[in-house]
């Protein structure tokens, strides 16, 4: 499309071509494309041969996807390099009422009208500028009524434009603003598209991830379940507490949590806002969704023990739950501490069961870290140590 009127002769004033047939010919070539800088070069070629202008510039606005608006352009008869080191038009008396979208200017001699050559730092022409003494500028308006670029043409002679040549540009001004926003709708469409694609992604990988991990914690609870009610109760109980990891998760779109509120979420159940034997502390530490749920999992293990059998299951039992970050070989690494005290006195099981093997075995293969399980007499010890890759930012 951008070569379509390459090699066609301009004539000094209006081309002798049949305008009605060449601007329905154009409409639908833009009408049919999609990509922004090919739709503007067409526009304006088209433009600039209807005008029998000695060259035409198509100065229009985008915004980028950080919403920063800038004004990009097109250029006929003249090479890009005359104009790049003019920069862009600025909001003057002249230009703004094009870029606002307030009326067409059309000028026998520029040079005289009352708005120019009124601002400094050129009073008119910079130098180097072609020389242009017919102008004609003709706003490009979205459906919105929002002004979205402006055609501006120019010649070295004087009363080049005529009232036809005017009607012709508005009408493809017309085409182009409907072409433009179509072109503009469709790249929305495509981004809109792209970002439900990565978010179905997302959460396929989602779900399988979850289905492993309750296939993993189905199949171990039943394994070392004495019978059919125990297997239930304690399906159940972790089934929630991946729950729970999960509705944090959510609520934070799937960024990530704070091991805080982890921590408070996985101890609620055991009083922690109430109970003045149960002390946090730590400072803000963000988890990605993996470290999350796997820590939230462990933590979940160690209070389910700790109320069927250490602190938490005596009057004045207490627990401390604090964790640190620090730096080594220029890696940073968590550091969690689970101490309970006062609770009855601790013997080592003979074998292990599935909460000991999901904190000691799961956080390793998950987490590059280790977790160890001191049973001392006066209480449950647990030390969980893990690296904070990119996804694990220490606040």
């Amino acid at each position: 499309m951008r070569g379509w009127f390459r090699g066609r002769e301009r004539a000094t004033s209006q081309p002798d071509i049949d305008v009605v047939e060449t601007i329905g010919r154009v409409g639908q070539l833009i009408a049919a494309e999609l990509d922004l800088s090919s739709l503007v070069k067409a526009v304006i070629d088209a433009a600039t041969l209807l005008s029998g202008a000695t060259f035409g510039a198509f100065f229009y606005h985008v915004v980028d996807p950080n919403g920063v608006r800038s004004t990009l352009y097109a250029l006929s008869g003249a090479p890009r390099e005359a104009f790049d080191r003019l920069g862009m038009p600025r909001n003057t008396p002249l230009f703004g009422a094009t870029f606002r979208g307030e009326c067409v200017v059309r000028s026998a001699d520029i040079t005289l009208d009352p708005r120019f050559g009124k601002n400094a730092p050129f009073n008119g022409f910079p130098a180097g500028h072609w020389p242009v003494r017919s102008y004609l500028a003709v706003p490009v308006i979205s459906r919105s009524g929002e002004a979205i670029g402006g055609l501006f043409f120019g010649h070295s002679t004087v009363g080049v434009f005529s009232e036809e040549a005017e009607r012709a540009i508005t009408v493809l001004a017309g085409h182009a603003a409907v072409a433009i926003d179509n072109a503009q709708l469709f790249k929305a469409r495509e981004k809109v598209e792209a970002h439900q694609k990565l978010l179905l992604d997302e959460l396929n990988h989602r779900v399988k991830n979850t289905l492993a991990t309750v296939q993993s914690i189905a199949a171990q609870t039943l394994r070392l379940a004495p019978e059919l009610p125990t297997f239930k109760r304690a399906f159940e109980a972790r089934l929630i507490a991946l729950s729970e990891a999960h509705n944090l998760l959510a609520r934070g779109n799937w960024r990530g949590v704070d091991l805080q509120d982890l921590v408070h979420r996985e101890l609620a159940p055991h009083g922690a806002e109430q109970n003045e034997l149960i002390k946090v502390s730590g400072h803000s530490v963000w988890l990605a969704p993996k470290p999350a749920v796997a820590i939230g999992m462990a933590l979940h293990e160690l209070a389910t023990n700790a109320a069927r059998h250490g602190s938490l299951s005596a009057p004045g039992g207490r627990l401390e739950v604090s964790w640190t970050v620090t730096f080594a070989d220029s890696e940073r690494r968590l550091k969690l501490l689970w101490q309970e005290s006062g609770g009855p006195p601790v013997i080592e099981p003979a074998r292990r069961g599935f909460g000991s093997t999901l904190i000691e075995r799961g956080l390793k293969h998950d987490l590059r870290g280790e977790a160890k399980l001191y049973f001392e007499p006066a209480g449950l010890r647990c030390v969980i140590d893990v690296a904070l890759p990119a996804e694990l930012v220490a606040a």
